[in-house]
């Protein structure tokens, strides 16, 4: 079985952690299914080689028991060839006595009678006379006592020898019957070493399986323990954003509410300081002047655009501060605009370029005071009859001039 390397895991840039557990937790029921194996293989190895040390047991007791019988067989061959000499021996003397006997017999019969008749006519008495021929018949049974007694040893020895042959034969056999055994345990031995080894192979294949297994593994948990501290970190970073993100709006809306109420503030003391404006039609300026708002408050258009062109007249006179934002100590164009409204708790552009966005665009027929109307490069706030208040240079400060003393590009309404 092909083994899934590791790099699958990580071939994507930022795999998802469930599904390297769900790979983890394959490879380990592989990996526990190539141990099943492995277990099953042992003991089926065993089993096997149990049968190989039982044969090779039974093989050693036959191998055992040829030797002895080669030992017996020795012995036999040994009593064999002792036999052998013996009845060659016992056939000798059986010759030799056959050969006397003859010789004696061939004498006695060319004497003929007449050595015996001398023999007992010698005799000195009769008593010596029967002796002499009792000596005769004695000398005659000899001979043939002797030829029988080594007739029969040639007989026994010859039947000891054929017994000796034949129980050698029998031991023969005996080997040829342990040693066609002994081959066939070998054989038997031999195939069951076959299989042992197959086993063996099989098992150091399952055993190379599960070590790639147990490294896959390894590296799996590895990968798993990684997304898991990436996770546990961004989860943290996540609960810190979020924790800096609920703190910041919480800044921003308690910021939010404080503005609105420093707005609300800014905006009635700013409505307080031109309410009176109102019933007089005129506004003391800051550096103590008066400028008369009557025709604000007679145009057309809301009451806080009234009220904010109304608000900034009361600054007429003040220097021009480039980049300023300062109402009393200078300001520039959109620094004044943007402090202005600021008092009334409007958040406008700080820039005259990014005021020609803010609010909504209006037809200069249809100005009302409060308005912003944006030249190229420069801001002013509309007071009606055709007449705005800036902040218009270093050398006149803040003033009043007519709306149409330039070209405008834009008027926005930011109320």
């Amino acid at each position: 079985m092909l083994l899934m390397g590791v790099g699958a895991l990580t071939a994507h840039a930022d795999p998802d952690i469930d599904d390297v557990r769900e790979q983890r937790d394959e490879t380990q029921a592989e990996l526990d299914e190539v141990n099943a194996t492995l277990e099953e293989l042992a003991a089926e190895q065993e089993d096997v080689d149990a049968q190989i040390a039982e044969v090779g047991e039974a093989l050693m007791q036959v191998m055992a028991e040829i030797e002895v019988l080669e030992g017996q067989i020795a012995d036999k061959e040994d009593e064999i060839r002792i036999a052998q000499i013996e009845l060659e021996e016992a056939e000798q003397r059986a010759v030799d006595q056959y050969e006397s006997m003859k010789i004696r017999i061939r004498y006695m019969y060319e004497q003929g009678e007449s050595s015996y008749a001398m023999l007992l006519l010698q005799a000195e008495s009769f008593s010596d006379m029967l002796t002499k021929a009792d000596y005769i018949e004695q000398l005659y049974e000899y001979d043939r006592n002797m030829l029988v007694q080594y007739q029969e040893t040639v007989q026994e020895v010859a039947d000891m020898k054929a017994a000796l042959e034949v129980e050698r034969e029998d031991l023969l056999g005996l080997q040829k019957d342990h040693e066609e055994e002994q081959a066939y345990m070998e054989d038997v031995i031999a195939e069951l070493k076959e299989v042992s080894d197959d086993f063996a192979a099989e098992i150091r294949t399952a055993q190379a399986q599960a070590a790639q297994y147990a490294k896959e593994i390894r590296a799996q948990n590895a990968q798993i323990a990684r997304l898991e501290e990436e996770a546990r970190k961004k989860a943290e970073e996540e609960a810190r954003r979020k924790a800096e993100e609920e703190a910041r709006k919480r800044a921003e809306e308690e910021a939010r509410k404080k503005a609105e109420q420093e707005a609300a503030a800014a905006r009635a003391a700013a409505e307080g300081q031109v309410a009176e404006s109102k019933e007089t039609g005129t506004i003391k300026t800051t550096n103590s002047s008066t400028y008369d708002i009557s025709s604000i408050y007679a145009a057309n258009g809301g009451d806080t655009g009234k009220a904010i062109a109304a608000f900034a007249c009361q600054f007429i006179g003040n220097p021009y501060v480039a980049g300023g934002t300062s109402l009393t100590n200078g300001a520039d164009c959109s620094g004044f605009v943007f402090s202005v409204y600021k008092e009334f708790g409007y958040k406008v552009p700080r820039t005259s370029y990014a005021l020609r966005s803010a609010g909504r665009e209006v037809s200069y027929d249809q100005a009302q005071p409060g308005d912003v109307i944006c030249y190229p490069g420069h801001v002013a706030i509309y007071i009606g009859n055709g007449m705005i208040v800036h902040a218009s240079t270093e050398r006149s400060g803040i003033k009043i001039s007519k709306a149409a003393y330039r070209s405008w590009i834009t008027i926005r309404r930011i109320i």
